[in-house]
């Protein structure tokens, strides 16, 4: 695939995608991969049909081998209604039927493996016949026998309740039609016996002990209060005595003192005022009825003088007369006045004499009484002192007191709560649906369970396939290296038969053009071809991650493409560490080898001289006949080199490179194995394009990650090598190589066939062989 073009460096060179770009130039990993289609998933079932029909295989006939297998089992189910009786023998179920606690408790009760001892004694199921037919054979004593029969009879019974409901069910599956509600209807009767025996003794423990506490608590009570009694009488101290009952009363009597004091002063000063007071008399208003008698008379006589003496003269007897009257009534009124005032005035001297006696005696009362309040405040001053002094002593008996009073209380409620709940309180549970012989089977069903198995089985066959693709780390597919490493895939050779170090002059590319092997080869060539290039030729550096990964042969087959398609190429090879395919054709060959080369021995002419004489492979005739140079010019070493880094300095190898770039359009240089040795890096200076070849199905990821990072993220493009195509076409994944064999009829190679069932059994079980 085609990349787009890139920029020169300063020698007028190109530079290829990803040089200089830093270490992480490409994605990682960890990058995210595309969503899962149908399509995908259908191919991934695909690629592991095998193992996925081989799970629903084994676990459908294992089901069904069960099955059959099976005896026939009949289930029974009683149900239980439980009941919470309060105090009053009231049930609580009708109160409240939701108790989702009661029912939970109540359910694994049932389920508790003393509930099943208890049940399979009192049904002596360990010499019943049915049972024993449930139970098997069973080795050991009478202990062995009945663990045995527990642990079946739990098997058997299944105890369930629903949500918001206050009934239980108890299913029982057995063998026999009549076992089952013989079981299930005997358990709740078990059980209600095994609970109320275990309450009551338990409660019955608990109550002796209470009434023995209860009579320790009531007799340390009893003598609490005695001592308590005892020293309130000796320091008479009532209740209340030595605290704020003490505090509040000095202060009534402390404040009635204080008024009577100020009562006492206010009694004496007003006794003195209204002393006085009481001298001080006055008459000038005193009267008396004879008084008053006379004046109005002596009015009278003045108006009737009056009236005489405008009618009458002044000498008129009658005037006389009223005149003398007039003055009788006057003197008699003098005398009255003088009377009434004495009178008024010894009245007065009786009233102040009064007052003053009685004002001297609430003095002297509210002195008296102030004098007895302060002589009661004194005592109860002292008294409260006294109290104030006893109340630590006091307070620890009252305490003392109190917390015996209250555990005794605490004793008595507690035991009267317990034989509450002994006559009347607690769970129990009612049978109110029987169970009932069933004899409609309910196991085995092998149409449903083989059913289940089988769309069970392919779930978990298919995720299991998916686990197996997302572990598999081995590179097979462009898509992996685009998603993963963001590189192209040049080509993928398919798996070459026959090994190019013996027939390397009969090479397919160039012998059988036709062929699928010459095609995918001139197609790795045509991208490899359509990397950006300068005007002279193009070089081109072939690496892989190991050793063993098929690079000497991708370095052959690339330069005997471009020899195919009319071009002039040279294969340089510069792993010479060790001896490989290319150092056994450079020694069958027989010319001068690149060690004579570097050192200077040979001149490069006299080489590519003796490779016209002597080529390794020719082009095609039709293009050999036009041109001579058409042929593979191969530079290796015919044996090991010890010390390749000191030959192969940087100077004269640059110089090599740039020598051959003028004379061939294609420069291939076979450099080490880039996890190998660090050579490759180094080399990558001297190549327009570095390439890598990965070994199908056998370069894992974390490999060829290593490989790039090793390159500095100079790679350009991957070329796969040992494509098994047959294998590659099986899996499904969706590329060109998918439809090889719909369109095997335009080459000549024999189409490998597909894999009959057994092959692929085999290929499943056993390693594949490495190719050669």
């Amino acid at each position: 695939m085609p990349n787009s073009l890139e920029p020169v460096n300063a020698d007028n060179r190109l530079v290829p995608q990803g040089q200089g770009q830093g270490y992480n130039s490409y994605p990682t990993q960890g990058a995210p991969a595309d969503n899962l289609s149908l399509r995908d998933l259908l191919r991934l079932l695909e690629r592991h049909k095998l193992l996925v029909l081989s799970i629903i295989g084994i676990v459908t006939l294992a089901v069904l081998a069960q099955q059959l297998l099976s005896p026939n089992n009949y289930r029974s189910v009683a149900q239980l209604q439980v009941e919470l009786i309060d105090e009053v023998g009231t049930n609580q179920a009708d109160v409240n039927s939701r108790n989702d606690q009661r029912v939970a408790n109540t359910v694994r009760l049932h389920r508790s493996r003393s509930s099943a001892e208890a049940v399979v004694r009192d049904l002596n199921l360990t010499e019943n016949p049915a049972f024993l037919a449930e139970l098997g054979e069973v080795s050991g004593d009478e202990t062995a026998l009945m663990q045995q029969a527990t642990n079946t009879l739990m098997s058997m019974v299944d105890v369930t309740s629903e949500p918001g409901s206050d009934l239980v069910s108890i299913a029982v599956t057995a063998k026999s039609p009549e076992l089952a509600p013989l079981i299930a209807n005997r358990y709740p009767d078990t059980v209600g016996e095994l609970r109320n025996a275990n309450s009551n003794k338990r409660r019955e423990g608990l109550l002796e002990s209470l009434l023995a506490e209860q009579e320790e608590r009531g007799e340390a009570a009893r003598v609490a209060f005695a001592e308590l009694s005892e020293f309130r009488g000796e320091t008479q101290m009532l209740v209340g005595a030595g605290g704020q009952e003490d505090l509040a009363q000095v202060n009534r009597i402390a404040a009635e003192a204080a008024s009577a004091s100020a009562n006492s002063a206010g009694s004496a000063s007003r006794s003195s005022v209204i002393s006085r007071a009481a001298g001080i008399n006055s008459t000038a208003q005193a009267t008396s009825a004879a008084l008053q008698q006379l004046e109005r008379q002596h009015s009278g006589l003045v108006a009737e003088e009056a009236r005489l003496s405008a009618i009458y003269g002044p000498n008129h007897p009658e005037i006389v007369r009223v005149t003398s009257e007039l003055a009788t009534v006057s003197s008699a009124m003098v005398n009255a006045r003088a009377q009434a005032a004495a009178a008024a005035q010894s009245v007065a001297a009786a009233e102040g004499a009064q007052l003053r006696e009685m004002a001297r005696s609430q003095a002297a009362q509210d002195a008296a009484r102030a004098g007895r309040l302060q002589g009661a405040l004194a005592a109860v001053t002292s008294r409260a002192f006294r109290n104030n002094a006893n109340s630590v002593k006091l307070s620890e008996l009252e305490r003392a007191a109190q917390l015996a009073e209250t555990a005794y209380s605490s004793i008595s409620s507690r035991i009267e709560q317990i034989r509450a709940q002994m006559q009347l309180e607690g769970v129990n549970t009612l049978l109110v649906s029987p169970a009932a012989a069933n004899y409609d089977r309910i196991s085995p069903e092998p149409v449903r369970m083989v059913l289940i198995a089988l769309v069970g089985s392919a779930i978990v066959a298919a995720f299991i396939a998916l686990g197996v693709d997302l572990i598999d780390d081995r590179l097979r597919t462009s898509s992996q290296i685009k998603r993963l490493f963001g590189l192209p895939t040049l080509g993928m050779l398919p798996m070459f038969g026959g090994g190019l170090s013996t027939e390397i002059k009969k090479s397919p590319v160039i012998s059988d053009p036709q062929s699928m092997f010459a095609e995918a080869a001139r197609s790795t060539y045509s991208e490899l071809r359509s990397l950006p290039r300068n005007k002279l030729g193009q070089t081109v550096l072939v690496t892989s991650p190991l050793p063993g990964d098929g690079k000497s042969t991708v370095s052959l087959t690339m330069a005997a493409a471009a020899v195919a398609m009319g071009d002039r190429a040279v294969l340089v090879d510069l792993d010479l560490r060790k001896l490989g395919l290319l150092q056994k054709l450079q020694h069958e060959l027989d010319t001068p080898d690149i060690v004579d080369v570097m050192s200077g021995r040979v001149e490069l002419d006299n080489v590519l001289e003796d490779h016209t004489n002597r080529p390794l492979l020719d082009g095609p005739e039709e293009i050999s006949d036009l041109d001579e140079t058409n042929h593979i010019v191969l530079l290796s070493a015919k044996r090991p080199v010890s010390d390749p880094a000191a030959m192969l300095t940087a100077r004269r190898l640059n110089v090599l490179i740039a020598e051959l770039r003028e004379k061939f359009d294609l420069v291939v240089i076979n450099a080490p194995a880039a996890l190998a040795v660090r050579d490759a890096r180094a080399m990558c200076e001297f190549a327009d394009h570095t390439v890598v070849v990965t070994r199908w199905g056998r370069t894992t990821i974390d490999q060829m990650k290593a490989t790039i990072e090793t390159l500095g993220g100079r790679a350009a493009g991957v070329i796969f090598d040992q494509v098994d195509y047959a294998d590659h076409a099986r899996r499904q994944f969706g590329d060109s190589i998918q439809y090889y064999m719909e369109s095997s009829g335009y080459y000549t190679d024999a189409v490998p066939p597909r894999m009959t069932l057994f092959g692929q059994v085999r290929r499943f079980f056993t390693r594949r062989p490495e190719a050669a």
